[in-house]
Formats: structure tokens, C-alpha cells, sequence
């Protein structure tokens, strides 16, 4: 499997789906997706009359593996991988893997040869460090690493009622954290929000729960909207066991919806959906802090984002000039491949970290 289909949006999925990774490759074909923690299954799987000995590759010890095995790059992405990450290059003899951490990774970025960090979360987490401090090895990125083109393969059509297919909009549901409060009480002014999407503006709901979405949450908007069986699809992205195909459906979902409502607390998640061009909603806005609510407050000026909020009245709704975000005149939507500059962004990242190893390797200074 390609570096390409292993990796897909970092925090980390504070990412859509809070994943974890270790990813190797030989040569380095930079991330064609937004870096999400993908889920590592550590154990060994035991079948009946053919037992598994042997750990993977990157669990085994400095003798069970040669160097002409060792990889090149160790690109990891949450704090379940960096032990793997350590294990493989403090084992190496050449020292020639070079380990790049995507996100912040909350110890010092000198155990990593380069670290990849978008700016609104650098400038917040390094402010103790000064103003606009730089790390000498770190990569600041004006957005997260972001997908360039659709991977999805999922069926979407196996899960979906038929009725959702000529059109739905997918609401996209994170968790409480220190720097976004929200509460299972506004979890349920979001349920009366998506009663209005679907009995004043007749649309379709497809609800994502993600892994950082509490129980309390779940239980509490699943009964809200019960009455709305027809219109609103729930799927719990933690009911489903293969991680790949977790992604593949969460992408479909995005890509075939005709816009996105997301919490504020999933930054990761925000930014991939505008690289897929839609119509993004934020909820919560206002209880974001720190980083969060940088990054709302530019893609709000960028005109990328709108803040959600329907009108409670039927007839109001049905003649304003954007229902799903009533107040006011709206300027036209703002071009998210230009404004988190993706394609630019992920050709300077491949670059740099290709010449920084190569760097390492020779010992000669790049010009």
C-alpha cells in the first residue's frame, strides 16, 4: 500500500477520527491526503491452526531486522505512535531514517528530524517560546496537509436510504475539549437545528459521530431526533472495525454531500472539507479559544466558512439569501484551494523534507 493510501489529516482527525500511525516508505511520495491518525492494530491475529510468532516490522527488535529493510522516512502522526517511531530510529546503525511528526507532538521537536505544523497552531502552542517563534526543525505550514484529489471507495449506496441520494447534508460531530466547551445541552440546540434543516427547508441529514464524540452526546441527540427517522442517517464511525474502510466512508460522505455542518472543535476535519470544495457551517464558534478560535476568525475573514444559524420561523427561512446562516448579506464563497494553497503546500513540504534528509545523509549543506 502507497504512503499516499496509509496517510489521509493530523491533530489528530484533532483530526476527524482521533487515529493513530506509523508509516514508512522507501522513497518519499508526500502525502496526496490530509494526515489523519490512523488506528494501528498491535496485536497479532491467532488462527485456528496457523499461530503468528512473529511481530510486525516495526515492533521488532534491533537484530530481527537489517538495515537494507529499514525505511527511509518514519512519518508518524499522535502520541500512540511515538514509541513505535523511537523504537525504529534510536535501533537504526546508519542513522539514515529520517522521522517527520505531523501535528504538534507535546515533547521536544529535537527527538524528530522535522516536524510538519500548521501556523495558527504553531503560533498558540510555541507563544511561551516568542513571538512567532521557529522551531530550526520544524515546518510551518500555512494549513494542514490537505488532499489533492478523491481516494474514496466506499459504497455509499449500501448504507444510505435511497431517498438521500438525490441530495443530503452531512453534520459532522466532535466533543467537548479544554479549548472548545460544549456540553451535551448544546448538542441539543444542534438536534433543534438540524429539526428545522429537515422540516423547514426539507433537507437530509446524514450524522457522523466520531471517536471523540461522548456517549452522553450520542444518546441524547439519537433521542431528540427519533421523530425524523426518515430524513436523518446516523452512523457511528467507532461501529465500524476496519479503519480503511472508516475513511473511505467518511470520505464518501463528504464528497457526495451538498454541504457540511462541523463542530468547532474539529479544526482537522474543517479544513478537509473545504479542500473538497463545500459549503462548510461552523457550530460552536463561540466557545472555541486558543488556536481554534484563530483559525475560525481567518476562515470566516477568508469567507470560507459561515456560522451556523436558521431561522425559527418557516416563511423567513425559505426567503433569505443563505437559510443555513440567515443574518445579513453574505459575500460570495471564498476559493478554499487558493486560500489554504494545497497544492503549494505539499510540494514545499516534499521538497524541504527530501533535501534536509538528503542533507543528513551526505553531510554536505544543500545550497
Amino acid at each position: 500500500m502507497s504512503l499516499g493510501k496509509q496517510l489521509a489529516g493530523s491533530n489528530q482527525l484533532s483530526n476527524t477520527f482521533k487515529l493513530k500511525t506509523v508509516v514508512a516508505s522507501k522513497k518519499l511520495h508526500l502525502f496526496p491526503a490530509i494526515i489523519q491518525k490512523y488506528l494501528v492494530n498491535w496485536s497479532v491475529s491467532k488462527q485456528k491452526g496457523n499461530t503468528l510468532n512473529s511481530l510486525p516490522w516495526y515492533l521488532s527488535t534491533k537484530d530481527e531486522f537489517s538495515d537494507s529493510s529499514n525505511p527511509d522516512y518514519i512519518i508518524t502522526s499522535g502520541q500512540d505512535s511515538i514509541p513505535a517511531c523511537f523504537h525504529l530510529t534510536q535501533g537504526n546503525t546508519n542513522k539514515k531514517i529520517f522521522s517527520v511528526y505531523v501535528g504538534y507532538p507535546d515533547i521536544p521537536f529535537i527527538n524528530f528530524d522535522q516536524v510538519v505544523l500548521p501556523k495558527y497552531e504553531a503560533n498558540a502552542k510555541m507563544a511561551a517560546l516568542g513571538p512567532f517563534a521557529r522551531q530550526k526543525n520544524g515546518i510551518i505550514t500555512p494549513a494542514p496537509l490537505l488532499d489533492t484529489f478523491s481516494t474514496s471507495t466506499s459504497p455509499l449506496d449500501q448504507m444510505i436510504p435511497a431517498s438521500f441520494k438525490d441530495g443530503y447534508s452531512s453534520v459532522i460531530i466532535g466533543g467537548h475539549s479544554s479549548i472548545c466547551r460544549w456540553y451535551s445541552e448544546d448538542a441539543l440546540n444542534l438536534a433543534d437545528n438540524i429539526k428545522r434543516m429537515v422540516k423547514n427547508l426539507n433537507d437530509k441529514i446524514v450524522i457522523v459521530f466520531t471517536d471523540r464524540t461522548p456517549d452522553l452526546v450520542k444518546q441524547k441527540m439519537t433521542t431528540s431526533l427519533q421523530e425524523l427517522d426518515d430524513s436523518v442517517f446516523i452512523w457511528d464511525s467507532t461501529k465500524q472495525a476496519s479503519t480503511i474502510d472508516k475513511i473511505n466512508t467518511y470520505e464518501s460522505i463528504i464528497e457526495n454531500a451538498n454541504r457540511v455542518v462541523l463542530t468547532a472543535d474539529l479544526d482537522y476535519a474543517c479544513t478537509h472539507a473545504l479542500s473538497k470544495s463545500k459549503p462548510v457551517y461552523i457550530t460552536f464558534g463561540g466557545q472555541a479559544r486558543s488556536y481554534l478560535s484563530h483559525l475560525h476568525r481567518w476562515l470566516l475573514d477568508e469567507h470560507l466558512t459561515r456560522k451556523l444559524r436558521l431561522e425559527r420561523n418557516k416563511h423567513k427561512s425559505s426567503a433569505a439569501k443563505d437559510p443555513y446562516s440567515y443574518l445579513g448579506d453574505h459575500a460570495d464563497w471564498g476559493n478554499a484551494i487558493k486560500v489554504l494553497q494545497i497544492k503549494d503546500t505539499m510540494a514545499y513540504v516534499k521538497k524541504e523534507i527530501e533535501e534536509i534528509r538528503e542533507e543528513k545523509v551526505t553531510g554536505k549543506r544543500r545550497k
